[in-house]
């Protein structure tokens, strides 16, 4: 069993690759469909596991950077990609958008770590963007997309809060009531949570198998979607590191990794739930390319810059 935790935890490209295979070619998959808020909800809760509360605190301090990278995520970067992608490409622009708008992904302090950032200052950055989402997200979405498409704000309300804030309180109460059991779980929540992504992935691209299998068939359009992908995550990594101009090396590297790698788990479910576009949801579930392999460049351009 520890032989299968650890190879699920090293194979996440893997697993998503076989979730989406899944999703395009077995109908059985649909099954998954009903279950996919409850994927999300365990994947939120076992990543809240993890918050030290006390490492929160004594990151509170520099209030600065902490407003202008949630103003820089929340807002920033949204309606940045809605003014200058969405004009010429509106499908790609709102998948783009969704990405942008998402909160700092939950596994970013393990990835500030790996480029030699600040891990306090990234799980500070993970909580305050992810308690922020359920009211930005649904907020700028409607009124940027309000008048061109219909947009649910309320329900995407409902539905983020149900997938962030009752996991957050759950995972607080649990560290607090039973601590000794965190420390048990916590050392499965990689795999778990790995295969429960690959399980959210599967479910959303089967709802429109048919139509995603078609668009991919085109090549070039595949190609451009990749690309588009890579082009926009290195940005936002060149865009989170000199935003913080006057902080140090380490603050700009943890700056530019949190704000880049976001949560396109949420951005996955949330179009799966509101805008169930293959256009908009296979650009999406792409987005596990960039995120999965850009990092190591990354870290070799900023010790160049």
């Amino acid at each position: 069993m520890n032989r299968f935790y650890r190879v699920l935890s090293e194979s996440y490209i893997f697993v998503m690759m076989v979730a989406l295979a899944c999703g395009l070619f077995l109908p059985a998959t649909n099954v998954l469909i009903p279950w996919n808020t409850l994927f999300l909800q365990i994947i939120f809760f076992l990543s809240c596991l993890k918050i030290d509360p006390s490492q929160i605190k004594s990151s509170l301090k520099d209030w600065k950077f902490l407003l202008l990278a949630n103003s820089l995520m929340m807002i920033g970067f949204p309606l940045a990609v809605w003014l200058i992608v969405n004009p010429f490409a509106p499908n790609m622009g709102l998948a783009l958008f969704l990405l942008a708008a998402m909160p700092v992904g939950m596994t970013a302090p393990l990835l500030v770590e790996v480029v030699g950032g600040k891990q306090a200052i990234a799980m500070v950055l993970t909580v305050t963007t992810s308690l922020l989402a359920p009211i930005t997200i649904p907020l700028i979405t409607k009124w940027l997309y309000g008048t061109s498409i219909s947009v649910d704000a309320l329900g995407m309300f409902r539905q983020l809060a149900l997938v962030i804030f009752i996991p957050f309180v759950l995972a607080l109460l649990t560290r607090k009531i039973i601590p000794s059991a965190v420390e048990v779980i916590k050392t499965k929540t990689k795999p778990l949570s790995i295969l429960l992504l690959g399980l959210l992935i599967a479910s959303a691209v089967a709802k429109q198998s048919h139509q995603i299998r078609t668009l991919s068939q085109d090549g070039w359009k595949l190609v451009s979607i990749i690309a588009s992908l890579y082009t926009f995550f290195f940005v936002v990594h060149l865009v989170g590191y000199f935003a913080f101009w006057w902080k140090n090396r380490a603050d700009k590297r943890t700056a530019s990794v949190a704000l880049t790698y976001m949560n396109f788990t949420l951005a996955i479910f949330l179009a799966a739930q509101f805008f169930p576009k293959p256009e908009i949801l296979l650009p999406l579930v792409l987005s596990i390319l960039p995120w999965a392999t850009l990092l190591p460049v990354w870290k070799w351009a900023s010790k160049k810059l």
